[in-house]
């Protein structure tokens, strides 16, 4: 069973590829692809999300695997840039390190370069969502806790509720043993940005990771949370065009030292 992919914007553009993050799917992304359809732009539903929820997940790594014959089959001369946040960072993270061969440029936001450190409280949290997870009443107050638009909250609501379990408990058993790939001489030209409001892991890395890296930079999205991309969507977007095309990051953006 293949991965859904909704294609849109400019046949012939160059690519970008768009990797969500866990829990959503493929909309979390409308708003950009919308403001950049003069590229061309891959959305995809990763293993256990959306509509490619009976696709099986196994790892970030398997699926940086299959995000590979995508961007060869489908993308623009072969090639593309990825945009992932959350899981979709780790998985662009996975296939970069892999490869980068068809890999224009990366942007990737709320990652972190070790596991992220999980105390009492996140850890109650954690066994919570993952009994109430098809609770639509939990997931909207885990909405509501992530500052997601009602609108928005939504369509948050009916990913979880579609998303597979076996999925979920996957993807936190490596989150706890997370192991980012060698990226030290990786030349592709990687964006990692953290909201200044996300986890300290998470600000910490995105100066972390560049730092491991030859042509990287760090920036933090400053008062914004996780996933700042619905939080301002014009910003992530000015940002992402900014980076594939070269041209200077938004001001709005602070640049963090390695």
């Amino acid at each position: 069973m293949e991965l859904y992919i909704k294609e849109s914007g400019t046949p012939g553009a160059p690519t970008l590829l768009f990797l969500h993050g866990s829990g959503t799917s493929g909309w979390m992304w409308e708003a950009q692809t919308h403001a950049l359809a003069d590229f061309h732009c891959l959305n995809v539903d990763l293993p256990g999300h959306g509509l490619s929820n009976q696709v099986e997940w196994v790892s970030m790594a398997d699926t940086a695997d299959l995000i590979a014959p995508i961007i060869r089959a489908r993308a623009t001369d072969g090639r593309a840039s990825l945009i992932g946040l959350s899981l979709g960072g780790y998985v662009a993270l996975h296939a970069l390190g892999k490869y980068a061969d068809c890999i224009d440029h990366v942007v990737v936001s709320g990652v972190t370069a070790a596991p992220p450190p999980l105390g009492a409280l996140q850890r109650l949290q954690i066994s919570l969502m993952y009994r109430f997870m098809k609770s639509p009443w939990f997931v909207r107050a885990q909405a509501k806790m992530m500052f997601l638009p009602n609108d928005v909250a939504d369509l948050y609501t009916e990913s979880m509720l579609a998303m597979s379990r076996v999925a979920f408990k996957r993807i936190l058993a490596e989150l706890y043993v997370l192991k980012l790939p060698d990226l030290r001489h990786i030349p592709v030209h990687t964006l990692v940005v953290a909201g200044s409001k996300e986890l300290k892991a998470m600000v910490e890395s995105a100066s972390l990771i560049p730092g491991l890296m030859p042509n990287a930079q760090g920036r933090l999205a400053l008062g914004l949370h996780h996933a700042w991309n619905g939080e301002n969507p014009e910003l992530f977007t000015a940002m992402i065009r900014a980076w594939v095309s070269g041209a200077p990051l938004p001001e709005a953006l602070q640049r963090v030292t390695r």
